[in-house]
């Protein structure tokens, strides 16, 4: 009897611990929740940009320049640079620093590894997309109806929620080539899908 009642208190004891610590855990994250303020739509986008570039991967002529960098370019008005800047300071991606450069030319984004057309580009989008054309650059943009325009990945909101879809014959073209764990997330569409297709 002593020794049963010994494993009772014992593993009472563990239980308690355990439940308390799970409600310190919620709790405390409740709290930070409630101390932190949703993202915003650029930091979502900056946080996208940084993820994309993980499951991309671009021809080897591409990297052959000598530098040790992967450029993201903001093309136009510069919504979400500073914050993409903060984003991906110190980090790297296939051994590749990676930094921030803003343009206002299309012709000075061609060294661009990844590029991000601001809205101020949509009124010229069919001349920018066409300087792009032969480039090795994926393009992203929150641009209505991106993808479907020619664009590789146009970032949508549905539902509250950041979506992308992703035009597969654009990045055939580019010559890149995008991880399946990616396409799984995306939603395809394809030259096709344009308006009046």
């Amino acid at each position: 009897m002593e020794l049963l009642t010994t494993w009772l208190r014992h593993n009472l004891c563990v239980g308690l611990c355990l439940l308390l610590a799970l409600w310190v855990a919620v709790s405390g994250g409740l709290v930070a929740r409630a101390e932190s303020p949703a993202p915003t739509m650029h930091q979502v986008e900056a946080a996208f940009l940084f993820n994309f570039a993980k499951f991309v991967t671009w021809p080897d002529d591409v990297f052959e320049r000598g530098d040790n960098s992967m450029i993201i370019g903001v093309l136009g008005e510069d919504p979400v640079g500073v914050i993409l800047e903060e984003t991906v300071r110190d980090k790297t991606i296939m051994g590749k620093k990676l930094a921030v450069k803003r343009f206002m030319r299309v012709q000075d984004a061609v060294k661009s590894h990844i590029l991000f057309l601001s809205s101020s580009e949509e009124s010229h989008l069919p001349q920018t997309m066409k300087a792009l054309e032969k480039t090795h650059i994926l393009t992203v943009s929150d641009m209505e109806g991106f993808a479907e325009r020619g664009g590789m990945i146009a970032l949508t909101v549905e539902d509250q929620k950041v979506r992308f879809n992703v035009n597969v014959d654009a990045v055939e073209r580019a010559g890149l080539k995008m991880g399946s764990q990616l396409l799984k997330l995306a939603r395809i569409v394809t030259d096709k899908s344009r308006t009046g297709n």
